[in-house]
């Protein structure tokens, strides 16, 4: 546009004298006498100005939709930032609560599982104490039948083979002490 503006004013002022004479323009509804030339150029001129006006008119209302549209996405930015703050804050209460409860059933389970291990190991305790008592009265009934049975067949063996020199001799020592009570 501005190349052409150019040409144009190089144009008028190569032919102003031309475009200066006077001459008479019919404007439909009335006659009048003047330069033709500065008639166009005032029609130019006029014509130029209503499209600069309506250029920076246009441009205005971009700039302020841009603006608008601007606002609206700083402020559907922020409103996503905040959402995602929230959502983010939820999720973390969420996971928060979550683990409160993994751990209160991990405690549960684990308090659980100790008291049954107590009740086992007790009741292993009692049994344990149980066959001990009974492997040590078994042990002093065989005991007891053992002893008896060497001494009967002490007593049976002692009956059937002589007596030794060492025997007899202790027995003439006990009557010899003791006298008639034996």
């Amino acid at each position: 546009m501005m190349l052409i503006l150019v040409l144009l004013a190089v144009f008028l002022i190569i032919n102003w004298s031309a475009l200066s004479q006077e001459t008479t323009v019919n404007l439909v509804y009335t006659e009048i006498t003047a330069p033709l030339g500065i008639i166009v150029v005032v029609a130019f001129a006029a014509i130029i100005a209503l499209l600069m006006i309506y250029t920076i008119w246009q441009q205005a209302s971009v700039v302020m939709e841009i603006r608008q549209a601007h606002k609206e996405a700083r402020i559907a930015r922020q409103a996503a930032e905040d959402a995602d703050k929230s959502r983010i804050t939820e999720l973390g209460k969420d996971m928060r609560a979550r683990m409160d409860q993994l751990e209160a059933l991990m405690v549960a389970k684990t308090e659980e599982l100790n008291k049954f291990m107590k009740e086992r190991g007790d009741q292993q305790d009692r049994e344990l104490a149980l066959l001990r008592d009974q492997l040590k009265e078994e042990q002093t009934a065989q005991r007891n039948a053992v002893s008896e049975r060497l001494l009967d067949i002490d007593k049976k063996v002692s009956n059937v083979l002589p007596a030794t020199e060492g025997e007899v001799k202790d027995e003439k020592k006990k009557k010899e002490l003791f006298g008639e009570l034996f």
